[in-house]
């Protein structure tokens, strides 16, 4: 595993001269290999032409898919190329298309399940253009890492031509391997303790200003398991998130009957135990669990609306200097229901009625397959969108559900360059490994690799301002064993991983003496410390 990770590191560039590993992807031999599928339980209404001569790029034979009903699921339309012969090394899917409205594409295994390993999502222009996304195919052999083209996105038009698979070059591997030095470089800083001259003095940090979180689900009871739960939160993470109560059918299921009382229990933990504490999340336009019958997306655009204007400027007046940062909106583009029925104006909206109640308040967007999967573009796009309009949005939030891919540092460094370019902090905001079809896919040895390289990669990234887990104990996750403490309270080697990194890599204890001026000097990492100078012992916040 270690050697497969090792390789995994490298910075990946596409070969000039690359040779096309895919038969026929110019459909210039016709409609061979190439086929559109249509999930049977909920269908689009499409029309499809495929290998159809001036359809392509310079009058050549291409695809032309016209949708005048979108699937039931995004993905229940797939325009799938010809299989292709791949070997276990890293690719460059590059094509030519055109439309409105946004597409996806995907790297999925081969049957029996299917298995996606890469995906992005790109916005169409009238006029014939360029992409591409680069994938690892992990496994070798024939059909074994096929591209799928999402159409489930689109009402109206796409057209598609020279599709090309070919293969990568790795590059320099320097980036992550100086991921300790950067660390020491970005996230350390010099300061001064006064004393008297020659007297020694000893600095310990006790908790980091660096954010590293947890999503929390608190029960009311406070039995010993509980108990013991609140413990090892606080014994590994230093802030934290609520995992569903937040969300508005969770929290308000009845019109006006908000669970304030259960929120309540969450900032109470974070106040006794000093933790920053962020809510996930005021709108999110999700039609599953249930949540297309809730109250607050009946009715008219305008009830719809009212509804949200309503919520967003209740609850932030209510937790004004209780919760300090918020999830706005989730998952702008992969839940668009709100958008589609309504208008993109309503993101807008959400952010200036929420800075209007509460203009301390950190505001973020929240996504994810942003840096875990290649969706970075489109994800850029919205938030450049929303820095060019003016609307007061002050933090970008990018999830970290990996499901089953790898951590590869150097695609997850572009990705995270590509964000940052904003200028906004990122923040990790949901981040394990596994899914909940395969559940931890991985060894727990690899899991703590996972975590290490990961949580490091993100640390030494100059725009990340933040890292929270999407939950810690195997029975109150949502992956199958996918927690770093596993259901009977063990510590899993993640666990140990995690804690080390922060507590005995990532640390300060140090003496020095005070010169003639009087100031004993240090350098280190921002956060509470403990400080003793002679008899004198305090506590202080050194940013």
């Amino acid at each position: 595993m270690k050697s497969f990770l090792l390789f995994l590191f490298l910075g990946i560039f596409s070969a000039a001269s690359a040779q096309n590993i895919l038969s026929n992807g110019n459909m210039e031999y016709g409609d061979g290999g190439w086929y559109l599928w249509n999930n049977p339980d909920g269908p689009a209404d499409v029309v499809s032409e495929i290998a159809v001569p001036g359809k392509g790029v310079n009058n050549s034979q291409g695809a032309v898919i016209t949708i005048r009903k979108k699937p039931k699921a995004w993905w229940g339309l797939q325009l799938q190329p010809p299989k292709f012969l791949a070997d276990s090394t890293f690719y460059t899917l590059q094509f030519k298309a055109k439309g409105s409205g946004n597409l996806g594409m995907a790297v999925q295994g081969g049957p029996p399940d299917y298995r996606q390993k890469e995906s992005g999502i790109v916005s169409l222009t009238p006029e014939w253009k360029t992409y591409s996304l680069l994938f690892l195919a992990d496994q070798k052999g024939y059909g074994l890492n096929n591209v799928v083209f999402q159409l489930g996105y689109i009402t109206g038009t796409v057209s598609i031509d020279d599709v090309e698979i070919l293969p990568a070059q790795t590059a320099d591997s320097s980036w992550y391997s100086n991921a300790d030095a950067r660390i020491d470089s970005l996230r350390k800083v010099a300061f001064t303790v006064p004393a008297k001259p020659g007297e020694k003095v000893t600095v310990e940090l006790i908790r980091h200003a660096f954010p590293f979180g947890t999503a929390l689900a608190l029960y009311d009871s406070k039995d010993s398991v509980e108990k013991w739960y609140r413990r090892t939160a606080a014994k590994y993470f230093w802030a934290g998130v609520n995992e569903n109560l937040f969300k508005w059918p969770e929290y308000e299921p009845k019109k006006n009957k908000p669970k304030r009382k259960e929120m309540q229990e969450y900032l109470d933990f974070a106040k006794e135990n000093g933790w920053d504490f962020r809510a996930h999340t005021l709108i999110w336009g999700h039609q599953g669990y249930g949540f297309d019958k809730h109250w607050s997306v009946q009715g008219s655009c305008k009830d719809i609306e009212k509804n949200i204007k309503n919520r967003i400027e209740r609850d932030l007046k209510e937790y004004r200097g209780k919760i300090k940062e918020y999830d706005v909106w989730n998952e702008p583009f992969h839940e668009a229901f709100l958008f589609e029925k309504c208008g993109w104006h309503s993101l807008d909206s959400a952010f200036v009625w929420a800075h209007r109640a509460d203009p301390d308040a950190k505001l973020y967007i929240n996504e994810y397959n942003v840096v875990a999967a290649g969706e970075t573009d489109l994800y850029y796009e919205i938030i450049k969108g929303l820095l060019d309009r003016k609307i007061p949005i002050h933090g970008i939030g990018v999830q970290g559900h990996f499901q089953t891919r790898p951590v590869l540092p150097s695609i997850i460094k572009s990705r995270l360059d590509k964000l940052g370019s904003l200028g906004l902090p990122v923040k990790i905001t949901e981040l394990d490994f596994g899914s909940s079809d395969y559940g931890l896919h991985i060894s727990e040895k690899e899991q703590a690799e996972y975590y290490e390289m990961f949580i490091k990669t993100a640390f030494s990234h100059p725009a990340v301002a933040g890292i929270m887990l999407w939950g810690f104990w195997d029975n109150r996750h949502w992956i199958k064993n996918g927690g770093i403490i596993a259901a009977d309270g063990r510590a899993k080697p993640a666990a140990d991983t995690i804690y080390k990194l922060w507590h005995e890599i990532w640390t300060t204890k140090e003496t020095a003496a005070a010169g003639n001026d009087g100031l004993a000097h240090f350098r280190g990492f921002p956060g509470k410390y403990k400080i003793t100078a002679g008899n004198k012992t305090e506590e202080k916040w050194i940013q």
